[in-house]
Formats: C-alpha cells, structure tokens, sequence
C-alpha cells in the first residue's frame, strides 16, 4: 500500500514536471512570435519609412530638374521664340500684302509662346505648391472640347480636400483616364465626376465609347493610375462594357494640419 502510494506520488510530481515543461516551452514560444511580430513590424515600418524617403527625394529632385527647365525654357527657348516672332512683324509690315504662309508663322509662332508659358509655369515648384485640381481639370476640358470631336464634362457636387501634392498626382490619374478614353475608346462623350463619399473623395470618369475587352491585360496607362492610387491610400475600380468605360476612384481626405 506504501509502495502503491509512493508510485502516485512519483507519477504526479512527473506530471507536474511534464506541465511546467510544456507551460515552460510555451510561454517561450510566445514570447518568441511576440519578438519575431515585433521584429516584422519595425522591418516593415522601416521599409515603408524608407521608401517614402526614397520617394521624397525623388520628387525633390525632380522638383529641381523642373524648376531649372522651366527657367531654361521661359529665358532662353522663350526669348528666341519671341525674338523670331517679332522678325516676321516687322517682314509683316513692311509688306503691303503679306502672304498668308507669313500670317500663319506668325500665329503660330504665338500659339508655341504661350503653350511654352504654360509649360514653364506647370514645372515652376512655388506654382506646384499653388495647384488647383479643379481649375487645371477646367483648362483640360477646354482643350478637349476645342477639338469639337468628343464632348467633355466637368461635374462637380463636393470639391476634394486634398494637399496640392495629392491634387497634383490626381489631377495625373484623372488626365491618364481622359487621354485612354480619347485614345483608345472612341466615345463621343467624356463625363469627370467629383462627390464626397463619407470623408472620401469620389471621382468618376466616364465615356460613352465600346470599352477594353480584356481587363487583365491593363496596358501601362492604367497600371499608372493604380500605382499613384495606391500612393493616395485610395483605391481605383475598372467597369468596362460595350456601353463605355467608367473609372471609379476613392482618395482619403485629410486636412492640411494632417499633411505636415
């Protein structure tokens, strides 16, 4: 009887030994996948940390490339232009007829003046912090609609409140899906839609024209679009038919104080 009692007493203190082992190993296992998240986390936060510096410094110096051709183009390209201009006015007036080829040179040479001015001006970094989506979106269906081919339409029930780099690299998005339509759909009618989803922004652009049949074959346009919607934290929806296109996208909205 002693002895059976002396075998319990083994078998349990065994199995309490076993227990502590095992509560042992996983209260170690724990605190490894604990430190190995931990670990993960501060990689990823790093990695996201470094390619948003990456990406910073990019933009930076592309900030500067710009603002020196934007220079370049308006002192140098501009004045030549101007200079040349001003050569046919006088060939101009000296004429008593001038021929229309003269008259048309000189017209021209006006247009290139002022599409240089505003190519000068866009790559001007105190004009980038200045962007204003809506305004240049204005000007784009302008240009479209002078074409007198495809009729484009600006609907705007809640204006986005978005940094002007967000506006910037939307602005981009929006003119990507427009030069698609343009391209390669041939619709007769382009529609840009702008709504407040919640506390997002919602823009749609749609067309009219027969659609891309194949929506997993996305050509370097639209893989574009989805990279600076993804740079935006939005999100961006292709709906194609034989009715027309429509692209949906959703930004987050943040205020300024958010931005810095």
């Amino acid at each position: 009887m002693q002895k059976l009692s002396n075998d319990i007493v083994v078998i349990l203190g065994a199995s309490v030994f076993l227990l502590l082992i095992t509560l042992f190993i996983v209260v170690l296992l724990m605190a490894y996948k604990r430190r190995d998240y931990k670990h993960l986390k501060e990689k990823r936060l790093l990695e996201e940390d470094f390619n948003s510096q990456l990406l910073r410094s990019q933009i930076e110096m592309q900030e500067q490339t710009f603002t020196q051709i934007g220079k370049e183009l308006h002192d140098n390209v501009g004045q030549l232009l101007s200079t040349s201009r001003m050569l046919i006015g006088l060939a101009e007036r000296s004429l008593q007829t001038p021929p229309d080829t003269l008259l048309t040179a000189n017209a021209t040479i006006g247009k290139a003046i002022n599409e240089l001015r505003s190519l000068s001006k866009s790559l001007d970094k105190d004009w980038l912090s200045q962007f204003n989506l809506l305004d240049n979106l204005k000007a784009e269906v302008l240009r479209v609609n002078a074409g007198s081919a495809i009729s484009a339409h600006l609907h705007v029930q809640a204006e986005p409140a978005l940094s002007s780099s967000k506006q910037i690299i939307l602005f981009r998005i929006i003119q990507e899906a427009v030069q698609n339509a343009l391209k390669h759909s041939n619709c007769k009618v382009i529609d840009i839609y702008f709504y407040k989803n919640g506390t997002d922004a919602k823009i749609t652009v749609a067309d009219d024209g027969t659609g891309f049949k194949n929506k997993e074959n996305k050509g370097m346009g639209l893989k574009n679009m989805q990279y600076r919607t993804k740079l935006l934290g939005g999100a961006i929806n292709f709906n194609s038919s034989v009715k027309g296109t429509s692209i949906v996208i959703v930004i987050p909205q943040t205020s300024e104080q958010d931005e810095n």
